[in-house]
């Protein structure tokens, strides 16, 4: 989502006309396919999966007020956002926002995919800092298993399941 935010704000770098008006359409439109089915609905499914249901309407509650309120902030910021950083400054500060968040979750957001309710109790057990540093020391493993395509051996799982 990032990059489509750079695309968008490098395209106002563009001359006046057709092609700018391309540039910007394509980015903004390239965001939205990304944002629709990945970022767009996660808040929602993470939190009816992360809390217990003891607490869970509070939880659905806060997450969705949360979302609500930064779509209020983006809203309010943008015309004062652009008029100090430009349009395209505006775009490069939301990317950043964009790769930031993709860098916190990766790093700080315990994965709750394919586990039962029961299960997340142990997932939501470890500590903030433990999954960092679990997932700091897969960086290399992706390196070797995905891009250099070696066979390695797999990964012990963070969580002890049974």
């Amino acid at each position: 989502m990032g990059i489509m935010l750079l695309v968008t704000g490098f395209s106002f770098f563009a001359p006046e006309g057709m092609g700018r008006l391309a540039g910007v359409a394509t980015g903004i439109y390239l965001f939205m396919v990304v944002y629709s089915p990945g970022e767009g609905p996660v808040p929602f499914t993470y939190s009816a999966e992360a809390f217990p249901l003891y607490i869970r309407e509070y939880g659905m509650a806060f997450a969705t007020a949360t979302t609500w309120g930064f779509n209020f902030i983006l809203s309010l910021t943008w015309p004062a956002l652009e008029a100090s950083f430009t349009t395209p400054g505006a775009f490069g500060f939301y990317a950043f926002w964009n790769f930031f968040g993709w860098v916190f979750a990766y790093f700080c957001l315990p994965e709750t995919k394919e586990r039962t309710l029961e299960e997340l109790d142990t997932v939501f057990s470890v500590r903030t800092r433990d999954h960092a540093a679990y997932y700091m020391g897969m960086l290399p493993w992706y390196l070797r298993k995905y891009v250099l395509r070696r066979d390695v051996e797999p990964r012990k799982p963070l969580h002890a399941l049974e």
